[in-house]
């Protein structure tokens, strides 16, 4: 097994996981929130991605890879809505 880096942090891991333990444990918090967040407001009733950040305390960047994962939005329509770019 190869040693790797973590896609979030850059620690070393030596996994087959893009991620070390404690960034795969928070990105899944973070999932879980947000799958609640959706179930309790409807997943129609959202607003924005910068809504639901600051509603929920996630990154933007997460938010919007989880709406896209889940197709609550379109990835043709990120183009002008792209967090990727912004630290969080």
């Amino acid at each position: 097994m190869e040693l790797r880096k973590c896609k979030n942090c850059g620690a070393f891991i030596n996994s087959e996981s893009d991620f070390c333990t404690a960034c795969a444990n928070t990105l899944n918090y973070n999932k879980s929130i947000l799958k609640n967040y959706f179930e309790d407001n409807g997943s129609t009733n959202f607003g924005s991605i910068s809504s639901v950040s600051s509603n929920t305390g996630v990154s933007p960047n997460i938010v919007q890879t989880y709406m896209t994962e889940n197709e609550y939005i379109n990835s043709a329509d990120l183009e002008s809505t792209s967090f990727a770019s912004l630290p969080y």
